[in-house]
């Protein structure tokens, strides 16, 4: 198309620029800081998905993976999918990227973020629900 989707842009992660990344990594936060935060990221993530289990009109896609959370709309098609992250975007309060799997549109909600607490996972999965009321 004509418009240029700069979404999944990215420095390209050649092998000597990911040996670079790592070893400032953990020369910055060590190895049990990278584990500490590793672990943080799939706490949160596990806390996002029990509260989407709860939720009466969103679903938990396919099992958690690492800090990654694939979810949807209960019982909706991909068009109010599409709606919904749209209507999501535009709160300007969360940023949400989405994905097919299986050829069925997922929202994706990533964990992991250096300042990220449970509190912010919280408040996103609320803005989410209360949006997720419209459709």
């Amino acid at each position: 198309g004509a418009v240029v989707d700069f979404e999944h842009w990215q420095l390209p992660l050649g092998r000597r620029f990911r040996a670079l990344k790592l070893w400032f990594v953990l020369r910055r936060f060590g190895e049990e800081g990278v584990r500490s935060h590793v672990r943080n990221g799939m706490a949160l993530a596990q806390h996002f998905a029990s509260l989407v289990r709860q939720s009466d009109n969103l679903e938990v896609v396919v099992p958690v993976s690492l800090s990654l959370v694939c979810f949807r709309l209960r019982d909706r098609p991909d068009e109010v999918q599409q709606q919904f992250l749209a209507a999501l975007r535009k709160s300007g309060r969360v940023f949400l990227i989405h994905t097919r799997l299986a050829g069925v549109l997922v929202l994706r909600f990533a964990c992991g973020g250096i300042e990220q607490s449970k509190l912010d996972v919280t408040d996103a999965f609320n803005v989410i629900q209360q949006t997720a009321l419209q459709f």
